[in-house]
Formats: C-alpha cells, sequence, structure tokens
C-alpha cells in the first residue's frame, strides 16, 4: 500500500483499525493530500479504491445517528464521507478556492467507486452511498452504450468467419466492465454460447470445431469474469490488518487437486448442457419441419401406393427431409457414444418436448407427439453401454423409460397418407431390439395398455426380417445392393431389429467368404470380387451400423500392414495369398460411410492420418524401406483422400495441417507411381487451404499430429518458427503453394493474426526464390507482390540449342544413345548425369537426338530417367519446353513447327518421358508472360486441345460419360477400369519398350481412381489462372467449353469456381458475357446447386443482361442468407438437388454465401464488359501492357471508381436505412437482416460493398439532423457540493446525460425497432459493425481513411458527431490495440476533430462542459485504462490534446505524463 493511502485512512480514522475508532475521530484537513499535485494516477486510484471501501465497510456497522438537545448530529461515518468527498475533489482538481489540473479523471473516479452490479442494483446501499454508486453506475452505462454496438449477435460460420470472431467482443475482459452496468435487454444483443453451439451444430461444423469454440467461450468468459470480480466490492469480505493497512479480501482456496477436479466436472457439465439444449432444440425444429409436410390426418390409401412402397414397406413419395433425422442422429450418437451427453439426459429431454415438465398429458400434447423421436432414441439403444446400462436397468425396474416412449408413440403415422414405416415401427423395433432385456414379456401388455395401438404391426417387423433373411440364404442381394429405395429401406428398417445382423450381412457381402479372385490391372493387383453397395442404403441403415461396418472394413481392410485380412472356413483372419488387394467397391463403401456419418465415424479417420504421419516420419528418418502391403495401404489410401476426401477435409478441424502429414514423403518417396499420386495429393490438398490456418500450419514446424481420443482435441498454441527446411522441393508444389498464399492474402488477410509474417511463409516454401512474370504479379496482393518484388531472382539460365548440340558431341558418354549395347558407355552416361545440375539436360538431350531422325534407345533413356529423383520430373519438364521455345525462336518461326508438335506429342503419351500435367504446369508456370509469348500460348493450346492423343483420351472421357454425382453411379469402377484398358498408364517409362526390363519394375499398385486426366485437374487449376492474366478470350473459352467434362470429378468446383471469380475479378478477359458463362458452365453442375432464375438464364445462353440488379433481386439475396442465418428449415426450391452430406458445401450459409457471390461477381463481370474491352494487351498496337508497380497501383485505383458506380451498394445501403423500400418489408426486418449484409460484404471483394459501405458512414455524420446539433450543457461535477446537498439535484441525476436528441442513436437496434425508436444513425451503426466485424484489417484502413476525412475536412460542427465517431470505433479497440500506427492514426483524428468542434460549442467554459464531451473524455479515459497503446503513442498524440481547451487538455493530460 502506498505512502499516500495509509495517510488518507490515518486521516480520517487515525491511527486505529476501522473497527476500533474511538470518539476523537474527526474529520481532519486534507492539506497533506490534496497539496500533492504530481501523484501518479495509479496511486490516487490505490487511495480512491481502499477508503472507499472502508467507508462502504462501516456503512453498515455504523449507528443510527443520535440527537442532542433537539439537533441533528453528523455521525463520524458521515463526516468521513464528507472528507472522502473533499479527498475526491481534489483529485479531479475541483476545491473551493480554484480549479486545477486533475490527478485522476471522472472515469477513474466513477470505475473505482463503482462496486459492480450485483451491489449497485441489490438495494443494499442507502443515502448518499446508493445515491453516489448511481451516479457512477450511469456514468459507466452511458459509456458502455458508446463501447458495444447497438446489436452485436453476429452468427459465427464455419470457416467463414475469421478467427477473431470466435472471442466475442461481448466476452472481451476489458469490456466486461462496462457490460456489467448495461441493462439486460441491452446485453441480450449479444451472443451467447448456447447460440454458438446450436449455430455450429445446424452448420455441420466439425465436432472439434464445437468444442473448441466452447473452450473459448467458457476461457473468455472467466476472464471477464475475473475483471468484474476484480473491480467489484464484496460486502463483509475483507479485513482490514492494523499493521500494514491494507485491505484483503478473504479469498478460499482448496487443494490443487480438488480444484482442478472440480473444474474438470463443472467443464463437463457445461458441454453436456449446452450440447444437450443445442441437440433438443435442434431436434425439435426439424421434427416441427416434418409435421409441416405431412400429411398425417388423412388416412394411407394402399390401394395407390407410390413407387418407393411394396406391401411389406411404405415410404412417402417426398421423403428427402429424412436427411436432416439421419444427420441428427450421426451427432447424437457420436455426444452419446463419447458419454459427453448421457442417454437419460437425451430421452429426458425428448420427452420433455412431448410432454412440458411443467405439466401433465394435457390437450396439445397429441400434436406434439411423433415417432421421430422415438427412432432417434432408437439409434441410440445400439450403442452396447447404452442397451446394457440405463435402459436394461429400467426394463429390469420400474419401466418409466418404456411407459414414456408409449406416451410419445403417435398410432396416426403410421395408417396416415404419409406414413413412413422406417420411423414409424421405430417402437415395434425398439421392443424387438431389447426383447432379451423385457421382464415377463407376457404380461408387458398388461402393465402398459397403450402396448395395444402399437403392437398389432410388429408382423409387419418380422415379414421384413424373414424377407431379409432368406434373400441372404439364396444369395439374392437385392436388399443389400439397395438400388432402388423400397429395397434401400426395408434393409433399414431391418438394421433396426437387430445387432450388428444388417452391417454383418453387408460386410459379407462387400467381402465374400468364397475366393473370387479379381485383378484390378494385372496379376499384381488382385482383389476378392464382391457386392456393391448402393449410397442410399448406407445412408438410411441405423446409425450403429455404419459405425459397426466401417469398423469391420477398417479391420479387416485398412488396417493392417500384412494387407487385407479374410476370414474363411471359420479360421482366424488372415492375409491371404494371391489376393493382395481391397474391392474398389469396399473402398467406395468407405467414403461413403464418413460422409453420412462423419462425427461417429471421426476417430477412425484420425487414426489414419496419424498412420500417414507416422508414415511419413519413417520416410524423414532415410533408408526406411516399406513392405509392399504398406505401399499398397499408401497409395490406396491416398487414392482415397485425394479423389473421394477433399470435400471432407476442406471442412475438417484440422484441415490446415495435413499437410504435415505428407511432407517428408513428397521429398523421399522414390515409389514412382506412389509419388504422382502423392504430388497429385498435395496439390489439391493445399488448393484446398481458405484461410490463415494455412500460414500459422507452415510456421509450425513442432506439429505433432491429433491425439487419438474420441474426445475433441485442440492443438493448442502455436509458436511461429520458420522451419529449416523448404517445404516443396518441387517446383511445381511450391509455385502451387505460392499462388494459395496469396489467394489467402487477398480473400482473407492476414491483419488478425498477430506475430504471423508473410514474408517468412514465403520464404519457406522453395530452396530458391521464385520468379513472377509482371502478368501474374499483377493480381497477387501489394504484400506478396512487394516480397516478390523485392527478392527477384535472376533469371534461370535457359539450355540453348547449340550447348545441346555442342554437349552431344563433345560428351563421349552420349555414345550409349548413339550405340545401343556399348555397357561402358551406358555407365559413363548415367555417371555423367548422377550430377543434379546436369539432369536437365538429358530430356534436351534426347530431343535433339529425335529430331535428327536418330532416336536413342528407350531402354538407356528408361535406366537413366529411373535414378532422377521424381520430385525433380516437372523442373526437368519445364526445361525440356523452354528448350523446344528456344529452338522454335531460333529459327524465326511465328508458330511451332508440326514435326516439333508431333514429337511433344510422343514425349507425352507413346514414350511417356514427360507426364502430360508437367507440361501443362512448364507451359503456365508463371514465369513468363504469356501476354506477349505467343509461343508458348500455341503450344499451351496444342497440348490441351490439338494433340492428338490427348483428344482421343478427351473423346472417350466424353463417350464414357463419367458422372458429377458419383457416389450414385453404380458403374464408375467399370468406367475407370475401360478407360485405363484403352490407356494404359506407365510410371517408369517403360511405355515403347516390350519384353523384360532392366532394371524390373516396381511394385505395381492398385488403381481405384486416378487416371491422367484426375491427375491433370489440379494443375489445370493452376493453368487456368495463367491463362486468365494471358487475356486471350479465345484460348480460354476453348479450354473451358472442351475440357469442362473434367471438373465433374473436381471435388470442390464451386469453391474454385468463387476463387477464381474473386481474384480476377478485375481482370478484363473475364469481363466478356461468353467468357464468363463458358468458366461457370464449366465448373458448375447446375444440377447440384440453386441458383436464381435469373443466373439460370443466363448459364442458358438466353440473356447477357444484368439490369434486373434491382432492389427486389437484391433483396432475395439477402434474404436467402437471412433464411440460413436464421436456421430456417424449407423444401428445397429446386428438384433433385444432392443429399446434404454428398454437397460440395455442406454448412447451408456457406452454401447460400457461395452461391450468392458466385452470381453477382458474374454480374460484376458483364458491368465491367463495356469498358474492359480496351484494357486488354494488344499486339498489333502493343498495349497496353500494364507491367509496373505504378500502373498495378493506377488500376486498383480505377478499381474502386468502377466498383461505386455499381448499384450494389446503394441499393443494400436503401433497403436497409429505409426497410418500407424492401419488396416484403416485413421479412427479416430484425438484426439478421444486416448482419446477412455484413456477412455478404466480406466473401465479396472489399471494394463491391463492404469499402463503399464504410464510406458511407461520411455521409451519415454530416447529413443526419439528429448528429448535427450539440448536446445540451453539463456542469462539472463536485463530489463536495453532492455530499452537502440535502437531494440530488439535476447535475447529480445519473441518468441526465442521456436525455438529449440523440439518445436513441446509441441505443440497441432491437429496443429501437421494438419501441418505434429506428433511426438511421442507429441502424447504419448497425450495420457498420457487422462489416467490421467479419471484415479484416483492410476494412479497418478505410475506416480510418474516413475518419481521417472528416477530422481534416472541417465540416465537423457537433459534439454528437464526435460522439457517434468514437462508437463506430469502440467495439472494435480489442482488434486494433494490435496494430499501433493504424491504432494510433485514428485516436489522433478523434483528438483532431475534438480539437475542431470545441470551439463551436458556446458553453464550455470552466464551470460547464457537455454530456457527449463528457462521454468523449470518458472514452478516451477507457481506451488508456483497457487498451493502452503504449507510452510512445500517446507521446505521439500530445500535439493534439495540448491544441484542446485548458480543462479538457487537464483531463487529458495524464496520459502522457
Amino acid at each position: 500500500m502506498s505512502m499516500v493511502t495509509k495517510s488518507a485512512i490515518g486521516i480520517m480514522y487515525g491511527s486505529a483499525a476501522p473497527d476500533d475508532m474511538g470518539s476523537g475521530t474527526h474529520a481532519a484537513s486534507l492539506s497533506e493530500i490534496s497539496g500533492l499535485n504530481l501523484l501518479p494516477e495509479g496511486v490516487c486510484r490505490e487511495s480512491i479504491r481502499q477508503v472507499w471501501r472502508l467507508l462502504l465497510d462501516s456503512a453498515a456497522t455504523e449507528p443510527p445517528q443520535a440527537s442532542v438537545l433537539g439537533a441533528t448530529r453528523r455521525t463520524r461515518w458521515q463526516i468521513r464521507f464528507e472528507a472522502t468527498m473533499e479527498l475526491l475533489d481534489s483529485y479531479v482538481g475541483r476545491t473551493e478556492h480554484c480549479v486545477g489540473r486533475p490527478l485522476v479523471s471522472y472515469y477513474m473516479i466513477s470505475r473505482e467507486l463503482d462496486p459492480g452490479a450485483a451491489v449497485a442494483e441489490s438495494g443494499m446501499l442507502t443515502g448518499e452511498m446508493q445515491r453516489i454508486v448511481d451516479l457512477c453506475f450511469g456514468r459507466k452505462r452511458r459509456l458502455g452504450r458508446i463501447l458495444l454496438p447497438p446489436d452485436g449477435s453476429w452468427p459465427l460460420i464455419s470457416h467463414a468467419s475469421r478467427a477473431h470472431t470466435v472471442k466475442h467482443v461481448y466476452d472481451q475482459p476489458g469490456y466486461a466492465l462496462v457490460r456489467d452496468s448495461l441493462t439486460l435487454e441491452e446485453t441480450q444483443r449479444g451472443a451467447s454460447a448456447g447460440r454458438v453451439v446450436a449455430d455450429l451444430l445446424y452448420q455441420r461444423a466439425p465436432i472439434d470445431e464445437v468444442f473448441a469454440a466452447m473452450r473459448n467461450h467458457r476461457t473468455m468468459q472467466r476472464k471477464a469474469k475475473a475483471a468484474v470480480a476484480n473491480d467489484s466490492y464484496m460486502p463483509n469480505s475483507g479485513e482490514y490488518t492494523a499493521n500494514g493497512g491494507e485491505y484483503i479480501a478473504n479469498d478460499k482456496y482448496v487443494a490443487n487437486g480438488a480444484e482442478a477436479d472440480t473444474d474438470a466436472e463443472i467443464e463437463r457439465r457445461e458441454s453436456s448442457m449446452l450440447l444437450l439444449d443445442a441437440m433438443a432444440q435442434r431436434i425439435e425444429h426439424i421434427v416441427r419441419f416434418i409435421q409441416r409436410q405431412c400429411d398425417f390426418e388423412t388416412l394411407l390409401d394402399e390401394r395407390k401406393l407410390n413407387a418407393n412402397s411394396d406391401a411389406t414397406m411404405i415410404v412417402p413419395r417426398k421423403f428427402g427431409y429424412w436427411e436432416h433425422m439421419n444427420e441428427v442422429a450421426d451427432q447424437l450418437y457420436y455426444f452419446v457414444l463419447s458419454d459427453t451427453i448421457s442417454y437419460t439426459d437425451i430421452h429426458a429431454r425428448l420427452y420433455a418436448l412431448v410432454f412440458p415438465a411443467d405439466s401433465d398429458i394435457h390437450p396439445g400434447s397429441e400434436a406434439r407427439k411423433d415417432n421421430s423421436y422415438i427412432w432417434l432414441l432408437l439409434q441410440l439403444l445400439h450403442i452396447e453401454k447404452v442397451a446394457a446400462g440405463p435402459v436394461r436397468a429400467d426394463l429390469a425396474g420400474d419401466e418409466d423409460m418404456l411407459e414414456q416412449l408409449l406416451q410419445m408413440y403417435n398410432e396416426r403415422q403410421i395408417v396416415s397418407r404419409d406414413a413412413f414405416y422406417l420411423r414409424d415401427l421405430a417402437l415395434q423395433a425398439t421392443m424387438s431390439h431389447q426383447q432379451a432385456s423385457i421382464r415377463d414379456n407376457h404380461g408387458v401388455k398388461f402393465r402398459h395398455p397403450r402396448m395395444a395401438v402399437a403392437m398389432p404391426f410388429a408382423p409387419v417387423l418380422f415379414q421384413l426380417q424373414n424377407e431379409f433373411g432368406q434373400q441372404f440364404k439364396d444369395e439374392n442381394y437385392a436388399l443389400l445392393q439397395g438400388r432402388d429405395v423400397c429395397a434401400a429401406m426395408k434393409t433399414a428398417t431391418v438394421s433396426q431389429i437387430r445387432q450388428y445382423v444388417v452391417p454383418n450381412a453387408l460386410y459379407t457381402f462387400l467381402v465374400p467368404a468364397r475366393e473370387s479372385v479379381a485383378q484390378l490391372q494385372g496379376t499384381a493387383t488382385t482383389y476378392l470380387q464382391g457386392g456393391n453397395v448402393g449410397f442410399q442404403l448406407l445412408d438410411f441403415i441405423n446409425v450403429g451400423g455404419k459405425h459397426r461396418l466401417l469398423q469391420l472394413i477398417y479391420k479387416m481392410m485398412l488396417a493392417h500392414e500384412q494387407g487385407p485380412q479374410f476370414q474363411f472356413d471359420g479360421r482366424q483372419p488372415s492375409a491371404r495369398a494371391g489376393i493382395t488387394c481391397v474391392s474398389p467397391h469396399v473402398v467406395d463403401t468407405v467414403y461413403m460411410l464418413l460422409y453420412n456419418a462423419p462425427y461417429s465415424n471421426e476417430l477412425m479417420m484420425k487414426e489414419v492420418l496419424e498412420k500417414l504421419r507416422r508414415s511419413d516420419k519413417a520416410m524423414a528418418q532415410g533408408g526406411t524401406r516399406f513392405s509392399a502391403a504398406n505401399l499398397r495401404w499408401l497409395y490406396t489410401v491416398y487414392q482415397l483422400m485425394n479423389c473421394r476426401l477433399l470435400r471432407f477435409f476442406k471442412y475438417y478441424a484440422h484441415a490446415s495441417h495435413l499437410v504435415h502429414h505428407l511432407r517428408h514423403s513428397l521429398v523421399h518417396v522414390t515409389h514412382r507411381q506412389l509419388y504422382r499420386s502423392l504430388e497429385c495429393f498435395a496439390l489439391c490438398l493445399v488448393n484446398l487451404q481458405h484461410d490463415v490456418g494455412f500460414l500459422q500450419a507452415l510456421m509450425n514446424p513442432a506439429y505433432h499430429g491429433v491425439p487419438l481420443t474420441p474426445h475433441p482435441s485442440a492443438l493448442g498454441a502455436i509458436r511461429y518458427s520458420k522451419p529449416k527446411d523448404a517445404w516443396f522441393e518441387c517446383a511445381m508444389l511450391a509455385r502451387n503453394a505460392a499462388v494459395v498464399i496469396a489467394r489467402i492474402e487477398t480473400m482473407r488477410g492476414l491483419g488478425d493474426v498477430p506475430g504471423l509474417e508473410l514474408d517468412e511463409c514465403l520464404d519457406s516454401l522453395a530452396p530458391q526464390p521464385q520468379l513472377w512474370a509482371p502478368a501474374v504479379l499483377r493480381y497477387l496482393p501489394r504484400a506478396v507482390r512487394a516480397y516478390y518484388t523485392r527478392r527477384t531472382p535472376q533469371p534461370s539460365a535457359r539450355v540453348s540449342p547449340a550447348s545441346v548440340r555442342q554437349l552431344i558431341g563433345a560428351r563421349p558418354e552420349h555414345a550409349a544413345l548413339l550405340r545401343p549395347g556399348d555397357v561402358a558407355a551406358e555407365s559413363a552416361l548415367a555417371a555423367f548425369y548422377a550430377a543434379p545440375e546436369r539432369q536437365a539436360l538429358f530430356l534436351c538431350v534426347v530431343w535433339v537426338l529425335h529430331e535428327r531422325q536418330t532416336p536413342p534407345p528407350m531402354a538407356v533413356v528408361r535406366r537413366v530417367l529411373l535414378t532422377f529423383p521424381p520430385l525433380q520430373m516437372s523442373s526437368h519438364t519445364s526445361a525440356l519446353l523452354d528448350f523446344i521455345v528456344a529452338c522454335e525462336t531460333e529459327r524465326g518461326t511465328a508458330e511451332p513447327a508440326s514435326a516439333t508438335m508431333q514429337l511433344l506429342n510422343d514425349f507425352m503419351f507413346r514414350f511417356q518421358l514427360v507426364h502430360h500435367e508437367h507440361v501443362v504446369f512448364a507451359l503456365t508456370r508463371g514465369e513468363h508472360d504469356l501476354r506477349t509469348d505467343r509461343m508458348r500460348l500455341l503450344l499451351t493450346r496444342y497440348v490441351l486441345l490439338e494433340s492428338p492423343q490427348f483428344s482421343e483420351r478427351l473423346d472417350e472421357w466424353h463417350r464414357l460419360d463419367f458422372q458429377g454425382r458419383y457416389w450414385a453411379d453404380f458403374e464408375h469402377w467399370k468406367k475407370q477400369d475401360a478407360y485405363l484398358a484403352r490407356f494404359p498408364e506407365f510410371f517408369e517409362f517403360e511405355a515403347a519398350l516390350e519384353g523384360p526390363l532392366e532394371p524390373a519394375p516396381a511394385l505395381s499398385l492398385p488403381v481405384y481412381y486416378e487416371n491422367g486426366m484426375v491427375r491433370l485437374l489440379p494443375v489445370l487449376e493452376f493453368a487456368l489462372g495463367r491463362m486468365i492474366e494471358a487475356e486471350d478470350r479465345g484460348l480460354l473459352r476453348d479450354v473451358l467449353d472442351r475440357m469442362g467434362i473434367l471438373y465433374r470429378l473436381h471435388q470442390v468446383p464451386l469453391t474454385t469456381l468463387m476463387n477464381t471469380l474473386f481474384v480476377y475479378f478485375n481482370a478484363p478477359t473475364l469481363h466478356d458475357a461468353a467468357v464468363v458463362r463458358s468458366l461457370n458452365r464449366a465448373l458448375l453442375d447446375m444440377s447440384q446447386q440453386n441458383f436464381s432464375p435469373e443466373f439460370e438464364q443466363f448459364m442458358r445462353g438466353d440473356t447477357d443482361d444484368c439490369t434486373h440488379i434491382d432492389a427486389r433481386y437484391v433483396s432475395r439475396i439477402i434474404e436467402r442468407i437471412a433464411r440460413a442465418i436464421m436456421r430456417h428449415i424449407a423444401p428445397p426450391t429446386k428438384q433433385n438437388l444432392p443429399e446434404i452430406h454428398y454437397r460440395e458445401i455442406p454448412n447451408p450459409i456457406l452454401l447460400a454465401l457461395t452461391e450468392c457471390v458466385v452470381e453477382l461477381l458474374t454480374w460484376w463481370c458483364l458491368h465491367c464488359a463495356p469498358s474492359s474491352a480496351a484494357r486488354l494487351y494488344d499486339s498489333a498496337r502493343n498495349g497496353p501492357l500494364v507491367a509496373s508497380e505504378t500502373e498495378f497501383r493506377a488500376e486498383e485505383q480505377q478499381r474502386r471508381t468502377w466498383a461505386a458506380e455499381w448499384p450494389l451498394a446503394q441499393l443494400l445501403l436503401e433497403l436497409i436505412m429505409e426497410p418500407e423500400r424492401r419488396p416484403e418489408p416485413g421479412a427479416y426486418a430484425g438484426a439478421t437482416y444486416i448482419h446477412s449484409t455484413g456477412l455478404l460484404a466480406n466473401v465479396l471483394p472489399d471494394e463491391l460493398l463492404a469499402f463503399p459501405i464504410v464510406q458511407h458512414l461520411s455521409r451519415i455524420v454530416l447529413d443526419e439532423p439528429v448528429l448535427k446539433s450539440n448536446s445540451g450543457p453539463k456542469r462539472y461535477f463536485s463530489f463536495v457540493e453532492f455530499a452537502r446537498s440535502s437531494q440530488l439535484n439535476a447535475d447529480a441525476d445519473p441518468d441526465a446525460a442521456t436525455r438529449f436528441a440523440a439518445t436513441s442513436v446509441f441505443n440497441s437496434f432491437e429496443q429501437n425497432r421494438n419501441h418505434n425508436m429506428a433511426n438511421r444513425p442507429n441502424t447504419f451503426l448497425t450495420l457498420l459493425h457487422s462489416v467490421l466485424h467479419y471484415g479484416g484489417i483492410a476494412t479497418f484502413n478505410t475506416l480510418s481513411d474516413t475518419i481521417h476525412a472528416l477530422a481534416t475536412g472541417g465540416e465537423l460542427c457537433s459534439d454528437i458527431q464526435l460522439l457517434y465517431l468514437c462508437a463506430t470505433v469502440g467495439p472494435i479497440l480489442y482488434r486494433l490495440v494490435d496494430h499501433e500506427a493504424l491504432y494510433v492514426q485514428i485516436l489522433g483524428d478523434l483528438l483532431s476533430s475534438l480539437v475542431q468542434i470545441c470551439p463551436r460549442i458556446s458553453h464550455l467554459d470552466a464551470e460547464c462542459s457537455t454530456d457527449a464531451i463528457e462521454q468523449v473524455m470518458d472514452f478516451f479515459c477507457f481506451v488508456k485504462d483497457q487498451f493502452d497503446p503504449g507510452r510512445s503513442a500517446w507521446r505521439r498524440l500530445a500535439p493534439h490534446i495540448a491544441a484542446l481547451p485548458v480543462l479538457l487538455r487537464y483531463q487529458l493530460q495524464c496520459m502522457v505524463d
């Protein structure tokens, strides 16, 4: 305790402790305190707090005031109270004799005097104490309305929100102090943990993300509570120590172990309750939706059954709604299986949805009954610990749960028009499943009379069971194939009756007990030929059956280093000689099970990823030799992940770190077939990345995988460290990663991840800096462009034709290529090209020999090429293509010779010395400016469109007609097999050789999904960007129209399209109706997407017009997003859309956003078309060729000008600011409409929506009348005058400062709307903070520029305008503090505005301020107190503070000193 505090306590209490106050205590002079004019602020605050809390403590024990000789006598407590008021006046510089420089601001005194909401609103204080606390509390409440947004109910969007959005402003410790003072209605405008969890479950977020959100919320909440508790007064909880004179809180501590155990248990209960509430809410929502869609009143007419039904199975004509139940069943199954939610809790909660706890069975419960609840509980009975635990105990006891199931049963549904036996036989299936646990089966119907209404339908179950068993016995597998709906539903219903019967039968169907061996691509790749299970059957069997089937497949087929395990003739599972691979239909079943039950099966996926990581780590140790079975396993898993599970990984919680699972394998794998699959997977995996988490993963070399546990786990804090070795030694992978990082920076920004250095991330990609042409740099973000501009390497040395010809003649080693059979020459040749720096020459030498019509022996070429590392083949191919271009240039021809193109065709397909995808990369790798390099453009056209053998392959691909919905294509494997049979692939340069090979070829690995077309796809995605940059619309259209069919097998075509349109939205190449239509047609399968009618008309070619962007169209866009945000479930507006879990984007909000962005960016391209034609490079007139940084920046400025002319932002502002102008004013009138706009603004390029909205701030501030008037005068408060007053005057009224015209401007948005007080400034403030919340640092920069323009424009005229500007900054202080330069700039502009406004306020003098100015002063004090930018920053702001009027300068001077 400081000496000042001890002196103050000693003056008022003497030397005694508070509980030993003698009669000699009196009000002493405070001159020794008030005379200390240079006391530090911290010392003053400490003395205020200690004195005030002693005063609060003694108030409760002070005797009532006494009367002597009829006169009222002041008590000792009142004397101390008045002395305290005098002390406070001296601290704020207002004594009886003069007004001086304050030592402490009014805000700081209010904070120290405020005991906290619990005490302030409890009524436990009386008289002067309560009034002074009310005064402080009111001041803090007014500040809170400035610091918190009008509405903060921003939804958390999985994989769309930035990292900071998980930590809501309402949970920040710095804001908790003011949030504590707001009313309940005002605090409800923020987010809650329950809503976050419900949102994430609705969005199908990965389970690790759900638990991470709960952990983040819990952590922030603890910090906020600790901050509030630290500032709050706890009555009678402290003691005054006479020896040290300090106030000590009597905190209670427990043993560390007990405390930790208690905290863990509390956290578990909190998580369980949050998830239970969210799941119950979601289940009820889905069930009510199903009830609205179905007719349960009209009786079923069995004579008019639809095509989905027969005599034993009733399925409604439309049952697509059941995918929602399948999904929620998977989530619920996982939570119960992992003991996160108990079965008894969910059973009781579902029962309460039908029969609320506050009443017995009553009218209305019949309408709430639904067999869907019983079906959900039935899924949980297949968990062994549930069936053997609470359920068996209940059936052995009073059978309460059974009785509740009977009460929930709706007997009308099974006989209604929309009966669904899968659901409506759930109760009967439950009885059958638990038959062994029911005591006295014969008497159960007497104990439960309602059994009579359900059991008449039980024979249907037995009939289905008998049919299933008989068909399986007769080897009639129609029910197990599930090709039609009725068969699938029969098998799914049987799966609910008996534990594991159906999954065991399905496994036997997939992997039969008889030996029927088939081949994949040869005798080295054999598998046991079994059946093919349809996706609908796997979708609808019970969750436990899915879990069991995947466990069987993994244990027997995919978990052994010895290869697949088989069990014949009752023997133990073991490997089988002659069967080396897994059936392709088994692999198909794996990915389908992972998609339709991602929660319950995630642990298996974690185990597979961990095995991959360990294999990768083993490769890093060098010299590791993997067995044949292990290589087959790796190749199978890489194919499965690359060709079928990329959608799953895109939304996996740890997707950004998956690159760690293959880092060393990319360097050390020598098996060329395995490497090509690995290289393709690495390309696709990096292309998936969409968030800064990928950059964090690159800077996290300490990553050690995800623990194998059913309970979600976090990766922990990341300590950024640049890895010692480059991530990618393969040039193609490194360049692709650089492009992806540039896209992430463009679309997401890195400003919200402090400590992450972009330059270090780019440095870590490749061993050497990369050279990028101006055409590529033009579309890179500034930070990435600056990096490559600073580190531009010298162009790599080109191999000249003359040097190669000289090499052939000068080096005797090449005799092996001219004279076959010369063993010594062959050895010398291999030794010569063993040097890495010479390897790039070899393909050039082979090329020259072929040009001379003296082709070298392919056997010798093969042996040399096999010594080259696989990871360098893309670089060697690039060197070859550069050599070819140099040869053609040397000949002086404008176009490649036909012989050159034919030889290139032979190299790619006849000899297969170079890979087609590597040739495409070599021509479009970004090192050359294709705008001016006609030779490379013509070669690109040839290899993609005119090559005879590639055209033949593409024609066959068209003929086979691979389907985009591959999960529904029973013939997919046959098509793949037919394609590979016609166009076999060779991985070791043996395509042109026959007979025995030396050395012998490596182990042949099983091909399930991959082929040349599949491997070309990620490279084509990379090349697509270079073709857009080349500004050759004809080439781009031809490639898209011809090769668009390949994108049917692209895992994320919609996301790729959005990324392309976003990154190149200003590219003149795309500003053409025909080009952008071809781009959309190539990447979109319109049958799988739900676009607007206007967009579908454009796609059909009916119109090229974009004038339909009016208020009605824009409102439909926002309302679609709003419906998704509100978790609205509605019948699909388009028929035959894919099942939810197979769609590219399962998150309905993210899907709506993505589709809307694609539409809007397409319209933007059409809008810019008239003015962009002149921007295309024209070689005939040699320009315009945008190639310098100055030109890049001028183009960026032009882009903003064009964006300002686009009507989208203006239309949205009008619709939001004037809701009555909306086509349907009542629909989504609340804050959801505004937050939908904020979301959309931050998934579009900033120039198109976010920046115009932020810049509209200046119009609101300068044009709104309510902001242009000054607030009323307010006298500076005197604590002494307050103490002497017998009653509160107007100045002491805690609500006086809120009674001015602009009060509603800072109210809660919903409060204003509900009370008919809505106003434009408040609405815009809500919109602005929604945009800022979802936005990044670029949006903050625009806000700073806008505030700076207002501060320097000289048009600000009122203190309310300044207060409004403070309200725009207040809610983002916790993010701005990490960006000091920007933070200081904004604070300086606010202070400059204050300097500008003060002379215009007439009543600003030594006695008076204004209501708004006082709040502005409190705002700056809050900034200093909670989000202090540092002393150096305040010193830079000192000139602004020095220019203020003297009293205001005094209040802020302590920040500088």
